[in-house]
């Protein structure tokens, strides 16, 4: 039986299909899923920026470390021990490198270890860091060879 209109008692039925737009709640529920979703992707890419800063001054020390460890092998460097030594090449000054200069177990033979480590504030915790071991030929006993070399 179809409702007669003008029946008081008549209700009106209504189907899905004949619905033009949208309620206040399904509003309300797609810009909470819309929200959410936004917060998840700059949350991402956050997390995403401070991994790229991070890979790039890890890079950074690692390439500066072996321009040291570099320096010291190929003898423009002493190999002594030194602590915070800033880079001379560093324009924020945010950059230092130590060197530790032991025996190496043998004789002849040092251990030279080089630590580069970027530090924001001076007192600070480096918030990058890279240490570099190595072992090389002690360069006081081709000194020394020379020397004894000279004086016969």
């Amino acid at each position: 039986m179809r409702p007669v209109s003008g029946n008081r008692h008549s209700r009106r039925t209504c189907s899905c299909a004949d619905r033009n737009g949208l309620s206040l709640l399904e509003v309300l529920i797609s810009v909470a899923v819309f929200m959410g979703a936004m917060t998840a992707i700059m949350f991402a890419l956050n997390v995403g920026q401070r991994a790229e800063v991070s890979a790039r001054l890890q890079s950074e020390a690692v390439l500066r470390c072996e321009s040291v460890m570099g320096e010291i092998v190929a003898g423009a460097a002493d190999a002594v021990s030194s602590e915070q030594n800033p880079f001379i090449d560093d324009e924020t000054g945010t950059w230092y490198w130590s060197s530790e200069v032991t025996t190496g177990g043998a004789v002849g033979l040092l251990q030279v270890s080089v630590t580069v480590e970027h530090r924001p504030e001076v007192d600070g915790e480096p918030n990058a860091a890279f240490r570099l071991i190595r072992y090389m030929r002690d360069p006081q006993l081709f000194l020394d060879a020379a020397i004894e070399e000279g004086g016969q």
